[in-house]
């Protein structure tokens, strides 16, 4: 009994079949394929490092009762509300003095490769099967910067705290405070995939398969002392007289805490190529990959900077314990769409 292919699904086999050249007798299957990309806003790590995981700061802090800073980190949002409403409005309480720095979004870009087999002589059907090799990192974007105004010198309630307790009410102004991040992760991604002809030497294809993924991202902070002492310094307005407890540490706080982790996520694209030689090929692409976890950061922070996020988010913990924060969690995102276009060598 003869076996029977539908006549379609022949010619979609064939016009899909190789980046051969039409009449060759040896088309070639195994190729690798090396391409460079771009990730937009790198999967959102920036509005996820601020609004995710982030200390927030006691309700007794200067920072909250004269700066309305309820967060350690600042967002690109809450740094251009406060920035605008500081500087377009004749009120005493200018919460900035300088226009902000935003631009926590980061821009990365995406290089590495893959290998591809094509499975048309095997199965008699235009499938195949790809894994690849893909680093991610930032090229733009993750930098922030916040300088205060001088709220502690003209309210009155500061500068009475201040003059009760012996305090300059110019080391809680213009106080700065710097934050970058970075990230970058690999990712090996597996998945099988179809091509579909569009003419004898192009077609388009899409895939989906698993990924696995390690990297993520750094939060490097510099703040100064005056920016520490209006974050440590807590005032006790339910007296007569108010009580300043300054917890801060000395000399303000520089660190680098750096979260890093490993997991399995899902891949999928879809792309374009255009075969120029028997053995040559460009092509497009889109892909979208991800995962993410919630992990401890991997480094020892600084014990100024345990001091200082333990002071700013509790009186009672930072008398008794100075250095109560030991770890910081955080998701850690490796995931987005990227746009890629590469070149593909057909080996045989």
């Amino acid at each position: 009994m003869r076996a029977f292919i539908p006549t379609a699904g022949l010619a979609l086999v064939g016009l899909a079949a190789s980046p051969a050249l039409a009449g060759d007798d040896d088309p070639k299957r195994f190729s690798i394929g090396f391409s460079t990309g771009i990730r937009p806003d790198m999967a959102g790590l920036g509005s996820t490092i601020v609004q995710d995981g982030t200390v927030d700061t006691a309700d007794t802090t200067f920072a909250s009762l004269a700066y309305s800073t309820n967060k350690f980190l600042m967002s690109d949002r809450d740094n251009m509300t406060l920035g605008n409403n500081s500087a377009g409005t004749d009120s005493v309480f200018n919460v900035q003095t300088d226009d902000p720095k935003v631009g926590g979004s980061m821009l990365g870009m995406e290089f590495g490769g893959d290998l591809r087999y094509e499975l048309d002589d095997v199965i008699n059907w235009p499938l195949f099967i790809d894994a690849g090799f893909y680093y991610t990192g930032k090229m733009s974007g993750g930098e922030q910067s916040r300088t205060l105004g001088d709220l502690a010198e003209q309210s009155d309630t500061v500068a009475l705290a201040a003059a009760v307790n012996g305090l300059d009410p110019a080391d809680y102004s213009g106080g700065t405070m710097a934050t970058t991040w970075n990230a970058s992760w690999w990712e090996i991604p597996i998945s099988l995939g179809m091509k579909v002809p569009i003419k004898p030497h192009w077609f388009v294809y899409g895939n989906a398969g698993v990924s696995i993924f390690k990297g993520g991202f750094d939060i490097t902070v510099d703040i100064d002392e005056n920016y520490a002492n209006v974050l440590g310094t807590h005032i006790d307005t339910s007296t007569e007289i108010p009580t300043v407890t300054d917890l801060s540490p000395d000399g303000g706080v520089q660190d680098t805490i750096s979260f890093r982790t490993g997991a399995v996520g899902l891949n999928y694209g879809v792309g374009t190529q255009v075969n120029i030689k028997k053995t040559f090929a460009l092509f497009f692409e889109l892909n979208s990959s991800g995962a993410a976890k919630t992990v401890f950061n991997s480094n020892n922070m600084k014990s100024e900077s345990k001091q200082l996020f333990t002071a700013l988010s509790s009186q009672s913990l930072a008398e008794s314990d100075a250095e109560w924060f030991e770890k910081l969690a955080y998701p850690v995102l490796m995931q987005g769409a990227s746009a890629r276009i590469g070149f593909r060598a057909y080996l045989f």
